[in-house]
Order: C-alpha cells, then structure tokens, then sequence
C-alpha cells in the first residue's frame, strides 16, 4: 500500500490538507465562540481566560502532533510490514527462479547426456560404416585390379589377334590394289584408244557435217534465188540477214529482215523469195536440220 501512495501521493497530501482545513476551522471556530465576560476591575480575569485558551491550542497542538506521529508510526510499521512482505516474495521469486535454473540446468544436463549419448551411437554407427566402407573398397579394389589384369591380357591377345588381321587384310589390300591398278592401266588404255578413236570420228563426222552444210546452204541460196526478183535501183554488193523458221518437211512459216541492206524494198524481195522458195531443199543429213536459222542473202552468190 505504500509503495502505492508513493506511486500516487495526490490523495495522501490531499487527506493531510483536509485535516489541516478542519483544524484550523475547529479552533478559530472556539476562538469566535468563547467571548470571556468583561469584569469591572478585573484585569486577572481576563489574563486567566488566555492563559486557558494558550493551553487549549497548546492541547490540541498537542493532540494533532500525537495523532501525526501514531499515523506515521502506523505507516512506519505498514512500511516495515510491505517491505517485509515485499522481501518475502523477492525471496520466493528468487526461491522459484533458483528452482526453475535447476530444473532448466538438469533439464540442459540430461538433454546434453542424451544429446551426448546419441553422438556418441552415430559416431559408433559411422565408424562401423567407415570400416565396413573400406573393406568394401578392398574387396572392390581387388576385384577391378583382377578385372584390370584380365582385360590387359584380353586386350594384349586381341591386340595380337588385330595385329595379324591387319597384316593379313594388308597384304591382301596391297594385293586387291595391284589387281585394280592393272585393270585400271588396262581400262585408261583401252578408254584413251576409244576416245581417240571418237574423237577421230568426230573430227571425221564434223568434217563431213561442215562439207555438207556448206552444200546445204548453196541448195538453199540457189533455190532462193531463183524465186527473187529483183527491185530497182539494186546496187552491185548489198545483201540482208533473213531470219527463216521451219516446219518439218521444210515449209517456210516466217521469214523476217534481222539486218537490213539499208533499201527496204531489197529487203522485202528477200523475205519474199525466202518465202516463195518453200519449201526449202532437204539437208542432205537430217542432223543439219535447223527449225530456225539466219539466212544472209547475195544476190550474186
């Protein structure tokens, strides 16, 4: 409780200042209130009266300080009793709080024992696993090292196996290749006879297509010719490019100036016998066959 009014002591000092207030109205109350009696020539009287009333303040001085101090003696001893009070329960608070760090550090013990004991088991289980891990790896190791030697000494022997293979398919490649180089030799002789032998004939039938066609073109120009007449005016010398399609069996289907003489009506007498010359000589080889050719015209051959 007073830990509290020292909390708040608004309404302690408020309670003092109203006993104070009522004091204060008590004795100026009896001081109003007490009218001595006036007595002629008696001035002892009078002196006595104040003497009472020194004494009445005096009393209840006296009285408020004897309350005063009983009302701090009462609060001394609640103070004492709240700080007894208050020193009890640090003490059970310390008590509870000694009691919950033991039961905290047993509780931390037990559960580092426990904690220690299960390391403990899976250090045990890892080292089990870590022997049998190495035995593993011996055993594996013997294994790929009798692997090894056997696969060494089956590649050694197909290495061998190999190596006479090789030999053999060599010697039987370098012979397939002198065979095919014979035939080969053989083949390019015979190839290189037969195209010379082409190529003479050829030569021969070009020669032969060259004579024939000049024939065929003088068929042509004389047949020609024998259809032109002649316009006036024609000058010694003048000739025109006429270009000529065909049909097979030689008819003539158009005949047009590509070069002209210069004088269109020679030009036209050109076209005009080309035309009237359909259809035009046979090439004495069908393959001098043109379906469309340039005809130069000269009148005078």
């Amino acid at each position: 409780m007073f830990n509290e009014f020292l909390k708040n002591p608004r309404p302690l000092v408020y309670a003092v200042l109203v006993h104070v207030a009522l004091l204060l109205i008590l004795v100026l109350s009896l001081k109003w209130n007490t009218k001595p009696v006036p007595l002629q020539g008696s001035g002892e009287i009078v002196k006595a009266v104040v003497i009472d009333e020194s004494k009445l303040q005096a009393e209840k001085q006296r009285k408020l300080q004897e309350q005063q101090r009983r009302r701090a003696a009462e609060e001394a001893k609640r103070k004492a009793a709240e700080q007894r009070h208050q020193a009890e329960l640090q003490k059970q608070r310390a008590e509870q709080q000694r009691q919950k760090e033991a039961q905290r550090a047993a509780e931390k013990k037990k559960q580092l024992e426990a904690q220690q004991r299960r390391q403990a088991k899976l250090k045990a289980e890892q080292q089990a696993k870590e022997r049998q891990r190495i035995a593993e790896q011996k055993h594996q190791a013997e294994l790929a090292a009798k692997r090894k030697a056997a696969e060494q000494k089956r590649k050694a022997e197909e290495a061998k196996r190999r190596a006479e293979e090789a030999r053999r398919k060599a010697e039987q490649q370098r012979q397939a290749d002198e065979a095919r180089r014979q035939r080969e030799n053989l083949e390019m002789m015979q190839q290189q006879m037969a195209q010379e032998e082409q190529q003479r004939a050829a030569e021969a039938r070009q020669r032969q297509l060259a004579s024939l066609q000049s024939q065929y073109v003088a068929l042509i120009r004389q047949k020609v010719t024998r259809n032109w007449i002649k316009p006036p005016n024609v000058t010694q010398g003048m000739s025109c490019t006429v270009h000529v399609r065909l049909i097979p069996g030689g008819e003539v289907v158009e005949a047009r100036t590509v070069k002209s003489s210069g004088y269109p009506a020679f030009d036209r007498s050109a076209e005009t016998a080309v035309l009237r010359a359909s259809p035009l000589p046979p090439p004495p080889d069908p393959a001098l066959f043109q379906r469309e050719f340039d005809f130069v015209f000269r009148p005078e051959g």
